[in-house]
């Protein structure tokens, strides 16, 4: 749509108007869905994902690689969350050695900067496997974040671009086999169900 403006010396200008985008349909990954694809690499030391497999110094691995052997654990994270982020936090902490017992692995994904993920691991009793989400590709492609309908808009006390409270078990067919996604900040993974589909996986039962 256009309209034209005139100045106060009778300058005619015309401007363009562009509707509203509709809201991107984004769709949550579920039980039985193949795990999009995505890279670990090191940017000058820095763990970071990445959509495609490049890399300078050789070192990627893809989700592929990861679910090789042992099933994937993998959880998105945010300090942004408020009062909800220590809690999913202490749960993954608790949640990561019972992973590893049963043989599976976890990763988590964040949008913090490399600074506040080095602070986040100092808080920590267990090391954990933490990478930045660059631009949000991985978040997005998992249904789990999205532009057009940012999490600032529905949820109080957040002002911040952030992804979904989320966590998915990825079996080595690289299919979901359990997937929790908390959109209104009011829920907790199954842990039970996290380690069952784990063992299985990883037991071939």
């Amino acid at each position: 749509m256009y309209y034209e403006i005139e100045d106060e010396s009778g300058n005619i200008s015309t401007l363009n108007l562009k509707q509203k985008v509709t809201d991107e349909s984004v769709e949550i990954l579920k039980t039985g869905d193949l795990a999009p694809l995505f890279y670990l690499r090191n940017d000058d030391g820095f763990p970071v994902t990445s959509i495609n497999g490049f890399s300078q110094s050789g070192d990627s691995r893809s989700v592929i690689d990861l679910i090789h052997f042992k099933p994937l654990v993998l959880s998105f994270y945010c300090n942004c969350w408020g009062s909800y982020a220590p809690k999913h936090l202490a749960m993954i902490e608790k949640l990561a050695p019972q992973v590893e017992a049963l043989g599976g692995q976890l990763l988590i994904l964040t949008n913090e900067s490399q600074k506040e993920i080095e602070r986040i691991g100092r808080k920590l009793e267990t090391e954990l496997p933490i990478y930045h989400d660059k631009n949000y590709n991985v978040a997005r492609s998992y249904g789990v974040y999205s532009e057009t309908s940012p999490i600032w808009d529905r949820i109080a006390g957040i002002s911040e671009e952030v992804f979904t409270p989320s966590l998915f078990v990825i079996g080595q067919d690289r299919r979901i086999a359990y997937a929790f996604v908390d959109e209104n900040f009011d829920h907790t993974p199954d842990v039970k169900s996290v380690l069952k589909e784990v063992y299985i996986r990883k037991s071939g039962k």
